[in-house]
């Protein structure tokens, strides 16, 4: 249904998204009064750290009618340690809206927001704001964007600042015929042979390139004064496309999960279709679970319906699902974006002892409402670990759970996540009883290939459903590897095993898989993985030096170093841990004039010669003698009918970090 469009808007932290939202909804009258991000009295920045801190944590959802199109809005945080908030926004967008400061100009989130706009292929309208302020240059701004974003950005509203007062300039198709030409072959046609081009024609060709993210249009204004907000609202529906999707079996997405209002709520995005109150719901292979209510968010309320229709998000209860999930049958074509990785992990304690039990519950909810927290406990310490993007996150979560769940904490201070990688080819093999038995192989892979497990092993004489176990038991404890970090880039390959119709049951290879897999690990001697990110430093000529001298004091690599104008662009990639501390020092190299924009790249050999390790959370099976107490296993049956082991094989000696 092309009268329903999802718009997301991004920017980087404190460029005026949360503001340019407020002036969507009052001049579509779906409020009254513009709320301020610095009294806390926004629509979006509903939660009280996000009033308090003048910050988006969460993405938050409002519509409108603008012109007879139903928009769906999202507001999302624009700190890179939301990243996760971002992730699910972007995996039900038919549009968005980037928004630039006309002083900052292109800022380190919205380099990394950007690229995956386009990864997805959304397509966007930018806002070039705060063209009020001191410094704000619009045609700077727009020739950034255009050389260090993509060239096919083109300017459709111009705001000039001229004594105090915005003026407007609103161009023609003509004034960006050239990128229209290079992006249309028929205009590029009737150019070449000389033959004449109607505006009414280029208007019409500019209207279909935005809506399918060939060009993207740019409008300036200041959204705190409501300069520029009518001219680029009056352009959102004629530059950006409504939902369209003619398939008539259901299909639906879940993007977020939510229980602040008490209960647990599933947002789902109706991918085509139509989704019916109190309908039932396959949820696996078997089960299936009954819709208990179901809510269309008008303005900012959530109002009782009978159903969701196509390109609608809606609200539902009652149903287990979990946020990526898909749903219904007609899911085809949909991929959800993927693009978050968390870099740090952290303990979370709880000042009382007595409160542990609650805070495992309320890591359970918040683990639900973004699951790339990743909360676990380990069992034998009764530590309680997340992962994290940053220290904001971790400040941010420390206050949720005080403030919502009324539970003090402590936070560690954030480790970096490592993995490891085997280097040889590992071979482990493990029966228990005389009857069940699995023989593992770990095999390196080239790096960023991720696990992949095959079967090698006929099901006559392995039977499919042990078979199935064992992969599903072996991708589990792939979680924690000989130095308790998750295990990568390694083809994991059974080769060997045995079962029998009468004596193997599924607790046997309970037991078997994770020993014979932890063997195979430790005879394949892992190696560590560090994170790197890709970097680009710009500073001006007369601190190159400085600059480049403190890379090379930490033994951080540069790939390209560009000079414009006395402006110097450095680029590289490093170890994460070698980086941290580098913006603050930047700054003092520089007097404060240098900018750093990073994303996180990928893993690479570590160039630290200890093996830092990290405690395991769940059963340990490279301590077999335990790991057969905790699953209540006997040592009797291990091994039967081989060679037994002197005693059992331990974890390597390890430096806890």
């Amino acid at each position: 249904m092309d009268d329903i469009m999802t718009l997301g808007i991004f920017a980087h932290a404190n460029a005026g998204k949360t503001t340019l939202t407020e002036q969507f909804l009052v001049h579509t009258n779906a409020k009254k009064t513009v709320g301020r991000v610095d009294h806390g009295t926004t629509t979006t920045d509903n939660l009280e750290i996000e009033q308090k801190r003048g910050i988006s944590v969460k993405a938050a959802m409002v519509t409108f009618d603008l012109n007879g199109r139903i928009i769906q809005l999202i507001d999302t945080p624009g700190h890179v340690d939301f990243s996760s908030e971002v992730e699910r926004t972007i995996s039900v967008l038919d549009g968005a809206i980037l928004v630039v400061s006309g002083v900052e100009g292109i800022e380190p989130q919205t380099r990394v927001i950007w690229e995956i706009l386009r990864e997805k292929k959304i397509p966007t309208i930018i806002f070039i704001n705060k063209m009020d302020r001191l410094g704000a240059d619009y045609n700077r701004v727009l020739n950034d964007l255009k050389t260090k974003l993509d060239e096919n950005i083109v300017p459709k509203v111009i705001a000039t600042k001229n004594n105090d007062k915005l003026e407007y300039h609103i161009n023609s198709e003509k004034d960006f015929f050239d990128t229209i030409a290079l992006n249309d072959d028929s205009v590029m046609k009737k150019y070449l042979d000389n033959e004449k081009i109607t505006e009414e024609e280029l208007s019409q060709i500019t209207e279909i390139l935005s809506k399918n993210g060939k060009i993207f249009l740019t409008y300036g204004g200041s959204a705190l004064n409501d300069e520029g907000i009518k001219l680029l609202i009056g352009d959102l529906n004629k530059y950006l496309p409504g939902y369209s999707n003619n398939h008539n079996e259901f299909g639906g997405y879940i993007y977020k999960v939510d229980f602040s209002s008490g209960q647990r709520e599933l947002y789902i995005k109706v991918l085509s279709g139509k989704l019916n109150n109190r309908q039932k719901i396959q949820v696996s292979d078997e089960a299936y679970e009954q819709i208990s209510n179901m809510y269309k968010i008008v303005n900012n309320q959530k109002i009782k319906c009978d159903c969701l229709e196509n390109g609608e998000i809606g609200v539902v209860t009652g149903l287990s699902l979990k946020s990526g999930d898909f749903i219904g049958k007609n899911t085809v074509g949909f991929e959800k974006a993927q693009f978050v990785n968390p870099l740090f992990e952290t303990t979370i304690t709880p000042v009382n002892k007595e409160d542990i039990y609650k805070l495992v519950t309320c890591l359970e909810i918040l683990t639900e409402e973004d699951p790339e927290l990743n909360a676990c406990l380990n069992k034998s310490t009764g530590e309680i670990t997340v992962k994290l993007m940053g220290n904001l996150q971790g400040e941010i979560i420390k206050n949720m759970i005080e403030t919502r769940f009324g539970i003090p904490v402590t936070l560690s201070k954030p480790i970096i996540l490592r993995k490891e990688t085997p280097t040889v080819i590992g071979s482990g093999y493990c029966s228990y009883t005389r009857v069940s038995g699995v023989g593992l192989e770990v095999r390196p892979l080239p790096r960023n290939s991720g696990l992949v497990f095959k079967s090698e092993l006929s099901t006559d004489v392995l039977f499919s459903k042990y078979q199935k176990q064992i992969e599903r038991l072996v991708k589990k404890y792939c979680d924690q590897g000989v130095y308790g970090w998750e295990v990568t880039d390694a083809e994991i390959v059974l080769v060997n095993g045995k079962c029998d119709n009468v004596g193997s049951e599924s607790e046997h290879f309970n037991i078997a898989t994770p020993i014979a897999f932890a063997r195979a690990l430790a005879d394949a001697k892992t190696k560590l993985l560090e994170p790197t990110i890709d970097y680009e430093i710009t500073v001006s000529e007369e601190f190159l030096k400085n600059v480049i001298a403190y890379l090379y004091e930490k033994n951080i690599s540069y790939s390209e170093i560009k000079n414009t104008d006395n402006i110097c662009e450095i680029k590289g990639n490093a170890f994460l841990k070698d980086f941290i501390d580098l913006p603050v020092h930047l700054s003092k190299l520089t007097s404060g004039t240098a900018g750093i924009i990073e994303r996180p790249s990928t893993f690479m050999d570590s160039n630290n010669a200890d093996n830092v390790s990290r405690n395991y959370y769940d059963n340990n099976p490279f301590n077999e003698e335990e790991f057969l107490i905790n699953m209540k296993g006997s040592m009797d049956k291990l091994d039967m009918g081989q060679l037994r082991r002197k005693k059992p094989r331990k974890k390597p000696n390890q430096i806890r970090h």
